[in-house]
């Protein structure tokens, strides 16, 4: 049987990962697509006032 990654080893993996897909170049042009996305019309997707609310305050979402 396999050993479990511990916690921090997949917190680690995943912030390694994050850190090479969502290098500094380029933010601002994943911020600009991203929020062009959002504006289109159609309901493609549903989010709730609250989750609204916090994506707006995140300032940092993609270091999550």
């Amino acid at each position: 049987m396999a050993k479990r990654a511990s916690k921090d080893t997949t917190k680690d993996k995943l912030l390694e990962l994050k850190a090479k897909h969502f290098t500094p170049e380029g933010r601002k042009e994943r911020i600009a697509r991203a929020l062009e996305t959002l504006s289109l019309p159609g309901p493609s997707f549903k989010v709730d006032k609250e989750t609204w609310r916090w994506a707006a305050q995140e300032a940092e979402i993609e270091d999550m």
